[in-house]
């Protein structure tokens, strides 16, 4: 099924037009969007190595905490 633009969703603003897009985007189901198989490998390495190590790193708390201080 081709999907094509109608004449007044081609005279949308660039700021609508990514609006538009992100509408579509969360209208997806989570459990049904397409991952590549390069992006599941790179997730089971990185969670195999946190396995191996959780105690390795920071939590998002401690990453958080320093952006903010960053700005």
């Amino acid at each position: 099924m081709a999907v094509t633009l109608t004449p007044e969703q081609q005279q949308l603003s660039v700021e609508e037009k990514l609006d538009l897009i992100a509408l579509l985007w969360d209208s997806l189901p989570e459990d049904q969007l397409p991952m590549p198989e390069w992006q599941l490998k790179l997730l089971e390495e990185r969670l195999a190595e946190f396995e191996a190590d959780p105690d390795e790193g920071q939590s998002w708390e401690e990453v958080k905490a320093e952006l903010e201080q960053e700005s």
